[in-house]
């Protein structure tokens, strides 16, 4: 047991029972939730829609299945550190929904939403070994690029801006939203995506694949201008800024490139300026303005401080659904306002203890990975801030994005944590 590290090792299994090459059903099942938002957006069209709903659900099923006959069979896997806060978060949401089953639809669809996509996390790493993560980066990098160069087409094309994503008084070209139908959830996936791609420039050897990633880094980073989401603007560069202080002060450079660009071209100088407007503050702070919608959090926090006011009542899409609020653009706000604070303190230990076992991995290795890791942080990181100033994690790609990452770059990270001890 690595109690620095807070991983308990155990012998890994042969090849033989791990790994993606043993079962094409759940090769393709990591390969499609890798694909999520273009495979879910294309599922969801009108003659598909039932499949859409469905389709996620069936690849946890696979899942589910495969690590139940591996566990059987003697595999067992790393148990990371993160796993305990995610246990306790899961039992006490169930609590809470039990308490709720007043209303059981809205308390079964608040947990729900809540504990679906780490279910995930806790599957994958019985099913694929240290040398199966790159792979699959490679898919997901790969889709990020295709996405990234729909969005950059849509701003080319002036396609036509979701109805509730541009204030009247603002005056952009467009805000591009790809498969993700939103500008807000594309911003926090190119947040994301985008350093793990640039990571996986420089972790290539193969030169036609570097220039790739390094090109599809480049575009990336494009269509997250291009979505004009400053949510995200402001939590890819506080993510950059933690990592260059703590990993590599050259990127401290891609800070200065971003804040050049911001200044010379005027509509992302524009709306950045926009946020020093006190137009933009009043309506922030009028009834349906972001500022409002956070301090009502502490209002409900303020009749059960604790344990909040019940799961699905609050701030999120099922609140919404049922007409029992509108959401808060603060995902921490509406944890707090329906799980109290003890519920707050359970997330934040959760994502706190899975970003420290990455950074712990990353300290430990030099060369080509550590920047991959640094990578995965960084855009990790990003997601974490941006969930700040929107309900990030309630959108499904988002969601399945994050703890998807997180748990192939711990996979990675044992690979090099054995490597350190052996060393």
């Amino acid at each position: 047991m690595d109690e620095q590290a807070g991983i308990e090792y155990v012998q890994p299994p042969s090849r033989e029972t791990v790994g993606l090459d043993e079962s094409v059903w759940v090769k393709w099942s990591l390969y499609l939730l890798m694909a999520f938002p273009i495979v879910d957006f294309a599922l969801r069209l009108n003659h598909l829609h039932p499949i859409g709903l469905i389709w996620d659900k069936v690849v946890l099923l696979i899942l589910l299945f495969a690590a139940i006959r591996k566990y059987i069979a003697g595999a067992r896997p790393p148990r990371f550190h993160w796993y305990r806060y995610a246990g306790w978060f899961l039992l006490f949401g169930l609590a809470l929904m039990f308490t709720g089953m007043g209303d059981p639809l809205v308390a079964i669809q608040g947990y729900r939403i809540d504990i679906y996509y780490i279910l995930y996390a806790f599957l994958i790493p019985l099913l694929i070994t240290p040398q199966d993560v790159i792979r699959l980066v490679h898919v997901g990098a790969s889709v990020a690029i295709l996405i990234a160069v729909h969005g950059i087409y849509q701003y080319i094309v002036k396609t036509p801006i979701p109805a509730g994503f541009v204030d009247v008084s603002e005056h952009v070209r467009t805000r591009v939203f790809s498969v993700l139908t939103s500008p807000n959830e594309l911003g926090s996936y190119m947040a994301l995506t985008t350093p793990i791609v640039f990571g996986l420039a420089i972790y290539e050897t193969n030169r036609w694949r570097k220039w790739m990633y390094g090109i599809g880094g480049f575009l990336c980073g494009m269509a997250l201008l291009f979505t004009f989401t400053r949510g995200a603007w402001a939590a890819l560069a506080v993510s950059l800024l933690i990592t260059a202080v703590l990993f590599e002060r050259r990127l401290l450079l891609a800070l200065v490139v971003f804040g050049a660009v911001a200044y010379f071209l005027p509509p992302i100088h524009h709306r950045i300026a926009d946020l020093f407007s006190p137009v933009y503050w009043l309506k922030a702070t009028q009834s349906g303005g972001r500022i409002a919608r956070w301090l009502t959090g502490f209002d409900n926090l303020s009749t059960n401080p604790l344990f909040g006011i019940g799961l699905g009542r609050y701030g999120g899409a099922v609140a919404a659904d049922y007409h029992l609020g509108i959401y808060s653009d603060n995902y921490y706000a509406k944890t707090m306002g329906e799980m109290g604070l003890v519920g707050l303190a359970l997330l934040f230990s959760m994502h706190l203890a899975l970003v420290r076992q990455m950074f712990q991995n990353a300290l430990q290795k030099h060369g080509r990975t550590r920047f991959l890791l640094i990578g995965g942080i960084t855009g990790l990181v990003a997601v974490l801030v941006h969930n700040s100033m929107e309900n990030v994690f309630e959108y499904a790609p988002m969601a399945i994005a994050y703890f998807m990452y997180a748990t192939l770059f711990l996979v990675l990270g044992q690979k090099v944590q054995q490597e350190a001890t052996h060393d």
